[in-house]
């Protein structure tokens, strides 16, 4: 990875979309060892997922294993944890009242993504603090903003017919696990959890978009804004 590209594009992202929070990388982390080795403070106590990235767009890094998630639902979606019987039915969902029966509550999870994978941990930090490459990238904006990163994915790959919103499970499943089983970029309206838990502004969405199409993306998305 060259990280001073990263830098270089970090930077023209902030330039072009006058961003209010630092972009956020992720990479997860599948053994004990890379756990070790990942260069981030280790946190003690269980927090959220999404908490997690509220904190790195704040400047922090942080890495936390299985025993550190504090959401069982961010557990799952990232493969930290193993989806229980009560889950996969959809009594899960239904027994917490988010759908009108069983059959729909089912119809959701069986179209949420999860990631198929079991990781040890997660690394999430400020997006050129970075020394390898991460697997997703995090962007917290308005909708105007969001506007100008779905133009300028767009310009590069086309239209992206498969955006996938529930208002639920938004930084965990809706940005992180399914840009990266998908390797697509995807919008989040956030959900009710991390907008309680994590206290983002009202106006406040997320874009989850692969490491491997950031690059490109921010650097159309530069030019546009300089043709306007």
């Amino acid at each position: 990875m060259n990280q001073e590209q990263v830098k270089l594009s970090v930077t023209k992202a902030n330039c072009a979309l006058e961003l209010n929070r630092r972009i956020v990388g992720m990479k997860f982390l599948f053994t004990e060892e890379e756990f070790q080795q990942a260069d981030a403070k280790a946190i003690k106590v269980p927090i959220h997922y999404c908490a997690m990235v509220k904190s790195a767009t704040a400047g922090h890094g942080i890495k936390a294993a299985a025993e550190n998630f504090g959401c069982p639902g961010g557990a799952r979606a990232l493969g930290i944890a193993e989806p229980e019987e009560t889950f996969a039915s959809g009594r899960h969902y239904f027994g917490l009242g988010l759908y009108q029966d069983l059959i729909t509550a089912k119809n959701a999870r069986n179209n949420m993504t999860l990631c198929q994978h079991k990781a040890y941990g997660v690394m999430v930090k400020p997006l050129e603090e970075f020394n390898e490459e991460p697997d997703i990238v995090i962007m917290i904006a308005n909708s105007y903003t969001a506007m100008r990163i779905v133009q300028g994915y767009t310009y590069m790959y086309g239209i992206h017919t498969d955006y996938k919103l529930s208002g639920n499970q938004a930084l965990c499943s809706e940005c992180t696990a399914y840009p990266f089983e998908s390797n697509n970029v995807n919008i989040s309206m956030l959900c009710g959890g991390t907008r309680n838990m994590a206290g983002w502004e009202v106006d406040e969405i997320g874009i989850g978009i692969p490491f491997n199409r950031f690059i490109s993306v921010i650097d159309y998305i530069s030019r546009m804004i300089l043709m306007d």
